[in-house]
């Protein structure tokens, strides 16, 4: 299980939190990553979402580090040897590099694709965090007979299921990836920064503010009832805790069978 953060964005904490002020804290520089996500097993490979071209459009601020492409040729990973995609949800930088994966079942919640191309048959993506683009590409996998839709916790995969939380997005997903008795849990955009699950501080970016705080609670509870990592979706302290191992220090190990096992 690898990490891979192909850019950053540098801000503040006042400009990530909803509502910052009402938490009494000193407000702060913060580094957020942006990252995908790769699952082996064997010769199957797996992705959690794909990154974007940092280059392609001025969204937030982010800076490239390795373009998501470059980021997979030197895993030796070719996009049309990806098996399955699973897509947390539908915003620029989880769903940039879609039609690359031609050969991938692609996995996302039925109320995100509902959500989202509602809005883009009705032309009111102006000011969404996506571009009609970009769920083109989602659109087209989906009349290839690509695109499962889930309603419900959903193993996509032997150890690897999908997990509808909601909050930040309509169809906002978790995964947790469990091998040999040990287990992941990979918040993506439910959570971005660990000190949210500590704190139950709520994203600046939600489409239901209770549903954000309710995933949250989730995710705490189940890392505590499980005992597995959790893994935020943004926190530059993931590749602390998981140091990089080679591709120019931007592929973080997880999780893997042989800790001395390279990348």
């Amino acid at each position: 299980m690898l990490q891979v953060k192909y850019g950053e964005r540098y801000l503040r904490m006042s400009d990530a939190f909803h509502d910052f002020e009402r938490h009494g804290v000193p407000d702060r520089d913060l580094t957020m990553d942006y990252s995908f996500w790769v699952v082996r097993q064997g010769e199957r490979v797996a992705l959690v979402d794909t990154g974007y071209d940092v280059g392609e459009r001025e969204w937030l601020g982010e800076v490239s580090v390795m373009p998501p492409p470059d980021g997979l040729a030197k895993l030796g990973i070719d996009p049309a040897d990806v098996e399955l995609l699973v897509l947390t949800h539908f915003h620029f930088d989880h769903i940039g590099y879609v039609h690359l994966f031609t050969r991938a079942t692609i996995v996302c919640s039925r109320l995100e694709w509902d959500y989202w191309m509602a809005k883009k048959r009705s032309g009111s993506l102006d000011g969404e965090f996506t571009t009609d683009a970009m769920l083109q590409q989602i659109e087209d996998a989906a009349a290839e007979g690509r695109v499962t839709l889930i309603d419900d916790e959903t193993e996509v995969m032997p150890g690897v299921t999908a997990i509808p939380l909601g909050g930040h997005c309509p169809g906002e997903l978790i995964v947790t990836v469990e091998s040999d008795g040990r287990g992941l849990i990979l918040t993506a955009d439910a959570a971005h920064y660990g000190m949210q699950i500590e704190h139950g501080w709520p994203f600046f970016a939600y489409t239901d503010l209770d549903d954000m705080l309710a995933g949250l609670e989730a995710i705490r509870q189940l890392g505590e009832s499980t005992g597995w990592d959790v893994v935020p979706g943004h926190d530059p302290a993931v590749r602390e805790k998981y140091p990089s191992r080679d591709v120019d220090g931007l592929v973080s190990v997880l999780m893997t069978a042989d800790p001395a096992q390279p990348v």
